[in-house]
């Protein structure tokens, strides 16, 4: 008897088990004269979102099938662009992992991702607001008859530091050789501020921390060594700034449903660009101003990527103008949706199947993994 009622036990444990998959949906359709591959996915408590990198590193590109292999997915698409052709293999735009930012630059559409399974678009330039000793404001301190220093910005993340007056991060997903001329580096180990140096020769880039750079026209060095001083303690958040109605603004937070969630809570960016559809209208026409004419006018392969009415995550793969892939994304429901790496770089996993495979390596995949 005892024997049965563990047997059964199993069973019904088993019968959850399997019943309790991610619900990822393929299907071929044809829009406006134009055959697409579209995969749904309920972004419920059954799948994780994740952004991979080859061997989780900033810099390089794997095979899509790898992808696959080595980390497990129920679907996966090719993510940001990245220099492809003169053997560079780095990325362009924003994106982050497990909370570390790989990548940041410039105005995106991107894909962020919080508590592992919730997702939401937004276009924008994100960058980081630095604190130390959890001070959220500069001070005027009567004891030095000064100013204390306690708040900064920060613009780009491991890319090459070629804006001079711009303030980086490097961190231990830049796999390449940093080269810094002029300026002033702060070595920040387990969030705590190390030293100020010049900023000459390779960076080196500590194990359990990150470099701020400051280039030779951001600050000077009177400005810098105030600041960050040795034992501060660094705190960083992510903001976004984006165009409104109402002018250029920066935020803190996102609406999500009837909440206001915080940028803070972000783990994984993905990013390209152009955008497509915003708040449930076409403005593929704005966002692709200064793109080069291949984007604007030329219909090659394509992957896109949305989010629904139904608050489902939608990936697409097909060939068209960005007008044509507007049009499809907004028939499939989009509220939300954007242009991805495509050509050669275009690639759809689902459900065991390669609806399309790239035709190079690729330097970033969005992977949707069984939770």
């Amino acid at each position: 008897m005892k024997k049965c009622r563990l047997l059964m036990a199993i069973l019904i444990t088993m019968l959850f088990t399997v019943t309790a998959e991610a619900k990822v949906a393929v299907k071929n359709v044809n829009i406006g004269g134009r055959n697409a591959n579209v995969v749904t996915i309920d972004l419920d408590n059954e799948v994780k979102l994740r952004v991979a990198k080859p061997n989780n590193k900033q810099v390089g590109t794997m095979n899509f099938k790898t992808f696959i292999n080595n980390y497990g997915a129920k679907a996966a698409i090719n993510g940001n662009y990245f220099e492809a052709y003169k053997g560079g293999k780095f990325p362009y735009g924003t994106q982050m992992k497990n909370g570390q930012m790989i990548n940041m630059e410039g105005k995106n559409a991107n894909l962020i991702v919080f508590d592992d399974n919730k997702a939401k678009i937004v276009n924008g330039t994100f960058k980081y607001l630095g604190y130390l000793d959890g001070k959220k404001k500069n001070e005027w301190n009567n004891d030095t008859n000064g100013m204390d220093f306690n708040v900064f910005s920060v613009w780009y993340a491991n890319v090459a530091p070629n804006d001079t007056s711009g303030v980086y991060i490097f961190n231990q997903f830049r796999n390449v050789p940093t080269n810094l001329n002029g300026g002033f580096v702060v070595t920040v180990k387990d969030n705590v501020v190390q030293k100020v140096a010049p900023g000459n020769g390779k960076a080196e880039i500590p194990k359990n921390g990150y470099l701020i750079y400051y280039g030779k026209d951001a600050a000077d060095e009177n400005y810098v060594k105030a600041r960050f001083k040795p034992g501060r303690k660094v705190e960083l958040e992510l903001i976004l700034t984006k165009d409104t109605a109402d002018g250029t603004i920066e935020t803190k937070t996102f609406k999500y449903g009837e909440e206001e969630i915080p940028f803070s809570k972000v783990t994984d960016i993905m990013s390209a660009a152009p955008m497509l559809i915003e708040n449930g209208k076409s403005v593929w026409e704005k966002s692709v101003k200064g793109m080069e004419a291949k984007m604007t006018q030329g219909a090659g392969a394509r992957s896109l990527i949305g989010i629904n009415k139904n608050n489902q995550l939608v990936l697409v793969t097909t060939s068209g103008t960005m007008a044509q892939c507007a049009n499809i994304m907004a028939s499939l429901g989009c509220t939300d949706a954007f242009n991805l790496d495509g050509g050669a770089s275009s690639a759809l996993y689902a459900n065991g199947q390669y609806l399309r495979n790239a035709g190079r390596q690729l330097n970033t995949v969005l992977l949707i993994q069984q939770k």
